[in-house]
């Protein structure tokens, strides 16, 4: 299993040499073409029939909601056909809110959802939706995020 992570975790001297030896793909935003690098190293590792773990939020929220995800996985699972696994993480905000360093003792549980097929969908918002409302079904209604926000995440260019 591999997964993605943010450019500039590859930078730490002990964590980045162990991720790039652990073959993590690194995630660059800050421009088209590093984004669409980092998007075609990623269908690399998955056509070896590797698995890749990608946290679409981006970031950790202040308040444990569900914050609107970013389209990057899902143009990326339009491009290689590989279906989506939508899995729920709770009781992990209690545990490690942001901005703290310190673990508390909790409980987390960890849902796996249905496979999701991309071929299903006509284009990554949508798949976003499917994705989003699937993570969302298993969360407290408190912590779903608004339906709006959600949207307002399909609507970004």
């Amino acid at each position: 299993m591999f997964s993605a992570g943010e450019k500039e975790l590859f930078r730490i001297p002990i964590l980045g040499t162990g991720m790039k030896i652990a073959d993590l793909v690194p995630v660059d935003r800050s421009h088209r073409e590093a984004a669409i690098e980092s998007e075609n190293a990623a269908i690399r590792v998955m056509q070896q029939g590797l698995h890749m773990v990608v946290f679409p939020e981006g970031t950790r929220s202040d308040d444990g909601r569900l914050l609107p995800f970013k389209k990057g996985p899902f143009h990326l699972a339009m491009e290689s056909g590989v279906p989506v696994v939508p899995v729920t993480l709770l009781g992990t905000f209690e545990s490690w809110p942001r901005k703290r360093f310190a673990l508390r003792p909790g409980t987390a549980t960890v849902v796996f959802h249905a496979p999701i097929d991309p071929r299903s969908y006509p284009d990554p918002n949508s798949l976003m939706k499917a994705v989003g409302d699937t993570i969302a079904s298993a969360l407290p209604e408190d912590r779903r995020g608004s339906s709006s926000n959600r949207q307002s995440a399909l609507n970004i260019s």
